[in-house]
């Protein structure tokens, strides 16, 4: 019994020192990480830097000298002041572009979202959140219909956008998304799907890996029934239900533009931490039957 114990006392010893230096391999990675991603920004700051430009055309300038006075290193002197020139030319190139941080970011999309909530509050609108696209507008045409209660204050009546007077009053506003769903509409070669699941796809990489809005975002379609289900995780904006969430208006502009008719959207909180993001719409087969 003592020798079993004895054994068991030397796994667990040897468990313990196994998690000790798989912790301290896993600080070592993030730590070569951060120290990778600080030399890559310290690159394109020196890059950005005028004065680098100046000192790889003066190092240019000095090789094709030198290759002149020096005829048997000539060759390896023009190539180093053409490799001077080149850099020198590269970083006049490179603009420095003025950066926000994602939390500064944050706090202005919090202050907007809480100011329009309250308005849609004050005016009596309901939860209902739709996505409407204007033919032939693309992105820029899309706007977030949010229906009005019946029972509203008539001191609340709005103006239609062509100017006159709306019978069931509805407040439209342009969305957070679109200017995200044109970049990326912009940025593909054949732009957004008209399928539904190549559509889900492209919104769906785009939130995760080119705008990197949130870290995971997994999309369970179902084309035949028009809805789309996206589990995210915490993003960089918070919580997801908030007023035209980021998340929620790339997805609901971007269905409404690649399928090209109306789509609602909704979020629901499957556990802490993670949401889900409901989209749906008129599939065809429903529109085919209708006429």
């Amino acid at each position: 019994m003592a020798a079993v114990t004895a054994d068991l006392g030397d796994d667990a010893s040897t468990i313990r020192r196994r998690s000790s230096d798989d912790h301290r391999s896993d600080s070592s990675d993030a730590e070569r990480h951060s120290r990778g991603r600080e030399d890559v920004r310290s690159f394109e700051e020196q890059l950005q830097d005028p004065t680098t430009a100046v000192g790889f055309a003066v190092l240019g300038a000095l090789a094709f000298v030198a290759g002149l006075a020096l005829p048997d290193g000539r060759t390896v002197l023009f190539a180093l002041a053409g490799i001077g020139g080149f850099a020198a030319v590269l970083a006049a190139e490179i603009e420095p572009e003025r950066a926000i941080e994602a939390r500064d970011a944050t706090r202005v999309y919090e202050t907007s979202a809480r100011n329009l909530a309250r308005l849609v509050e004050t005016i009596g609108a309901t939860a209902d959140r739709r996505y409407v696209p204007l033919a032939g507008r693309g992105a820029d045409g899309v706007r977030l219909i949010v229906p009005l209660a019946a029972d509203r204050p008539r001191s609340t009546d709005l103006v239609a956008e062509d100017g006159g007077e709306t019978g069931d009053t509805t407040l439209s506003l342009e969305p957070v998304g679109a200017p995200f769903v044109a970049e990326l509409e912009r940025s593909l070669a054949d732009g957004l799907a008209g399928d539904p699941e190549r559509l889900a796809e492209q919104l769906t990489d785009a939130l995760a890996d080119r705008f990197e809005v949130v870290d995971r975002a997994e999309p369970s379609i179902d084309a035949g029934d028009g809805r789309l289900d996206v589990a995210i995780s915490e993003g960089v904006f918070g919580p997801a239900d908030r007023f035209d969430h980021p998340v929620v208006s790339i997805l609901g502009v971007g269905l409404a533009v690649g399928l090209e008719r109306p789509v609602d959207a909704i979020v629901l909180e499957d556990r802490p931490g993670e949401r889900r993001v409901t989209c749906w719409w008129e599939p065809d087969d429903a529109s085919d039957t209708d006429g």
